[in-house]
């Protein structure tokens, strides 16, 4: 038997560890000590620690220890869960790395346009807040889509989303998904945005998906912020809203996305 000063040497694991570990059931002591309730520990405790040390080492949560003490299958399973996540941390942060090397060798020049656009009239709907993945928002609009259509509406031309301020807050917003259509939807479809954009100059820039630029996760395309910063350099006076990221197609593919704002003076 060993005192815990021991047992914590030879495994690896702090006595503070090994302390909170008995405090969690996850690793209580051989025997304790009835009058001075000194922990003791035995050999036959090594695989146990040698687990609960590794698992630490590899930043596997303490909620999700416990499993790595049960069965192989239950083990093993935890194990594959917590590898998953690891991997996909370490192919977030490669990525992170990556667009900060391509930020530190300079800014992307980006070809920005001013074209006349025609009066739009366009629909849309509310993206939910828990829709984060490209499907659910394909679905979106491929159900407005289908619905604008049955009620000899179809859209008109590429589909479009925009970011704006989610009403009666300050902080938070909402994106917006939207088609372009030749009238207005009916005022009794409640669920269904409206809206017309009026006639005038707009500010463009496009990027196809497979030009190489640094895309920072949870920030918004750099062409995006480009184009924001074109119109502020111009003096020009747009909200958030204001700003369309369209859909480029090819064969109804789609191969890259088109920012535009129209020019408010």
């Amino acid at each position: 038997m060993m005192n815990i000063g021991e047992f914590a040497e030879l495994t690896g694991l702090s006595v503070k560890a090994l302390r909170l570990y008995d405090e969690q059931g996850l690793l209580p002591p051989a025997s304790v000590d009835e009058w001075s309730r000194h922990r003791r520990y035995s050999a036959a405790q090594f695989e146990s620690a040698l687990r609960l040390k590794a698992a630490r080492s590899a930043d596997l949560p303490l909620a999700e220890a416990p499993k790595l003490l049960q069965d192989p299958e239950t083990a093993a399973a935890t194990l594959a869960v917590h590898r998953a996540r690891l991997t996909a941390e370490r192919e977030r942060q490669d990525a992170a790395l990556a667009a900060l090397d391509q930020l530190l060798a300079g800014a992307v020049e980006w070809q920005i346009e001013v074209r006349q656009a025609d009066e739009q009239h366009w629909a849309g709907v509310i993206l939910p807040p828990e829709v984060t993945d490209d499907e659910h928002a394909n679905e979106l609009f491929a159900g407005l889509w289908r619905r604008l259509s049955a009620a000899g509406n179809a859209p008109t031309g590429a589909y479009w989303t925009t970011i704006r301020a989610t009403e009666g807050s300050e902080t938070e917003t909402e994106v917006m998904c939207c088609w372009p259509v030749a009238e207005l939807p009916p005022a009794d479809w409640d669920d269904v945005r409206r809206g017309t954009i009026e006639p005038g100059k707009e500010m463009v820039v496009r990027w196809r998906f497979e030009r190489d630029v640094p895309v920072i996760d949870g920030a918004v395309h750099p062409a995006v912020l480009a184009l924001l910063a074109a119109v502020e350099s111009g003096g020009v006076n747009v909200s958030l809203a204001d700003v369309r990221q369209i859909g480029l197609l090819e064969d109804g593919a789609p191969v890259g996305v088109e920012v535009a704002v129209r020019l408010q003076p």
